[in-house]
């Protein structure tokens, strides 16, 4: 039996989606960490084990996807984030540095691809 934790990627959305993106990733062998605004999700994004943040722009609190891509990529560099939205596409200046964005409804393949592209590169990802 394999004792590496599997890298974990945090999902912030609301809850029918999270079920849905934490199913697909799970299915894949990722680890699962669930948020419900930004706020939640910026303070679980500093965990080491975080190798990708899936976020939706609009969500409650504070900190809207956008702003949570931001900080998590100046505090967490090596993190990936993937922004993901059913009602607006960003204009390119929204995006900070490395960020990718995908509309709703994120088919599960896309979903796999983008966490695997943008996951830090430190981790130890479960096999494609």
């Amino acid at each position: 039996m394999n004792s590496v934790n599997p890298a974990s990627v945090l999902v912030v959305d609301e809850p029918l989606v999270r079920l849905y993106l934490a199913d697909v990733l799970g299915q894949a062998g990722f680890g699962v960490i669930a948020a419900t605004n930004g706020e939640d999700g910026l303070a679980l994004a500093r965990r080491k084990d975080v190798c990708a943040v899936v976020s939706d722009v609009a969500m409650p609190g504070r900190l809207n996807g956008f702003e949570l891509a931001r900080r998590v990529r100046s505090e967490c560099p090596h993190t990936g984030v993937i922004l993901v939205s059913g009602v607006m596409e960003p204009q390119g200046y929204h995006l900070p540095r490395g960020v990718r964005f995908v509309a709703k409804p994120v088919k599960a393949s896309t979903l796999l691809r983008l966490v695997r592209e943008v996951a830090d590169p430190r981790a130890t990802l479960p096999a494609a």
